[in-house]
């Protein structure tokens, strides 16, 4: 049976929980080699156990010279680095004259700045191999608003903004570069203060009885993996600088 990343090497980030820790699944089931990062070293040994292709990486996507080590690590076996899915996230919860520029200056370092910093370590590697990958997970939240993320919302778009830049600048090498953009998708970051937002009375008469989410559920995190899969492999040869939303129509509805 064919497998959709045969041969290729991936680093994933923000992988060990939620839509990373389903896209590492879903690349091992596919035969990539993964490189899976995040902070919670256990977790990502589990899914070394669970997968002999993947490998772990325990680092803050904020610490820079772990980021430069962890790429180093990458392609020193291989040869070669084919995959760049960055998708760690931070978000807090809270009235912008109540925040701190500390909070978003940290929204920041994590969901932007090391998106760059992973993108300015692995790009060489496949400018030399005139073939590569980009996916940058972003969110609905760039395209639609809400009270209490502004920092998150910023963030995620100049993912977009960024993302479209990179794959023109990149586009002469054989590189795409794309976004995935995910709605309202039942991960830990769907608990908030505690409680899981899903299972709230709120959510329920809204999103789903009266289908502000035309599928009337919160997506799951395999799902948003399989659009990232397909903006990955060499199934996609002809999209690059796309936002591809994946959020059961939630951003179509009024």
């Amino acid at each position: 049976m064919s497998r959709l990343l045969a041969n290729k090497v991936a680093l994933i980030t923000g992988a060990s929980s939620g839509i990373g820790q389903a896209t590492v699944r879903r690349f091992a089931r596919e035969g990539a080699t993964v490189i899976a990062l995040a902070r919670r070293r256990e977790r990502l040994e589990e899914l070394a156990r669970e997968y002999p292709g993947v490998t772990p990486f325990a680092c803050d996507v904020t610490d820079h010279a772990a980021l430069e080590q962890c790429v180093r690590q990458a392609v020193t076996p291989h040869g070669r680095i084919d995959v760049l899915v960055n998708n760690a996230g931070f978000s807090y919860y809270q009235r912008h004259t109540d925040s701190t520029l500390e909070q978003w200056r940290q929204t920041m370092a994590v969901n932007l700045e090391a998106y760059y910093v992973l993108a300015q370590l692995v790009v060489p590697h496949m400018i030399r191999q005139r073939y590569g990958r980009i996916v940058n997970v972003s969110s609905t939240q760039a395209l639609a608003s809400e009270p209490l993320v502004g920092a998150y919302a910023a963030s995620k778009g100049g993912i977009n903004a960024w993302s479209r830049t990179l794959a023109v600048d990149l586009a002469e090498y054989g590189i795409l570069v794309n976004v995935v953009a995910p709605g309202c998708i039942h991960t830990e970051m769907s608990t908030i203060h505690g409680v899981d937002e899903t299972t709230t009375p709120d959510f329920q008469e809204w999103y789903v009885r009266r289908r502000k989410i035309p599928l009337a559920r919160p997506g799951q995190p395999e799902e948003v993996a399989n659009a990232i899969l397909f903006l990955s492999g060499d199934q996609c040869t002809y999209i690059t600088g796309h936002t591809l939303v994946v959020d059961g129509g939630l951003t179509i509805t009024f």
